[in-house]
């Protein structure tokens, strides 16, 4: 793991022995490699204040025909604005229009933006999209979801919003792959086969998380104050889109 991330992971062991971290918990997503994946493996990125200041172009889908890959995580490189870490992406039609696909067990994707040959990591941002789920597949666990992210450094340090399975909702930071619950409360489980848009704004220590256009949960952390956002859904075949930054 690199150096900023190993820090940040010091900083949420001393704040647990402190007591300031509220409750921690074991990982109920499997997710925590020995090695994380860095979305900044070196100096060079930037740091800008905000959404507006540094424009993401955002993804509808549209563009691309039907069926169309949009990127696999076995090639990352294949659009310059998106980084799919885990799994596939795909164009697919429903209904009038198209809308992005994925039926990844674990599909994630991140927002890239590059500025003078640096990626971009915002420090306030609000990065939101639509979600469809057509169908939980086979032994989906209790956590699985849709989930949106914020101030993403590596896999093990970043702030998760999410809404899940088993109806709970939830605002989440991880730190050196340490996971801590920072706000939830049960709003029922999200209806397949409806449109569903969730969202998760970020600004200064203040969290807010938004389901259908409702605010949810708000919390307040200072542990990470920059990354990129993106969005990851689990154990579920679904439709996604007008997947954006503000």
């Amino acid at each position: 793991m690199k150096g900023r991330a190993i820090a940040l992971g010091l900083t949420a062991c001393v704040m647990v022995l402190a007591g300031a971290c509220g409750g921690t918990e074991a990982l109920d997503e499997a997710d925590a490699p020995e090695t994380a994946y860095d979305f900044y493996p070196d100096s060079h990125y930037i740091i800008c204040t905000s959404a507006s200041s540094c424009p993401w172009a955002g993804e509808n889908f549209e563009a691309y025909a039907e069926g169309a890959l949009v990127e696999c995580s076995s090639d990352s490189s294949q659009r310059a604005h998106v980084e799919v870490t885990s799994g596939c992406l795909a164009s697919k039609s429903a209904g009038t229009g198209r809308q992005g696909w994925t039926s990844t067990s674990n599909f994630r994707a991140l927002s890239r933006l590059y500025v003078d040959g640096k990626k971009v990591g915002w420090k306030t941002a609000a990065p939101s999209y639509r979600a469809s789920i057509q169908d939980w597949q086979a032994d989906a666990p209790a956590w699985a979801g849709l989930h949106v992210f914020a101030r993403y450094q590596t896999e093990n340090d970043l702030y998760v919003a999410s809404y899940r399975k088993d109806g709970l909702v939830t605002i989440k930071k991880k730190l050196g792959g340490v996971s801590t619950t920072l706000a939830q409360k049960m709003l029922g489980a999200p209806e397949t086969r409806t449109w569903h848009t969730v969202k998760l704004s970020v600004s200064g220590d203040t969290l807010q998380y938004f389901v259908d256009g409702a605010l949810q949960l708000t919390a307040h952390d200072t542990s990470l104050t920059w990354g990129t956002t993106g969005l990851r859904t689990d154990s579920m075949d679904v439709y996604l889109d007008d997947w954006k930054l503000e």
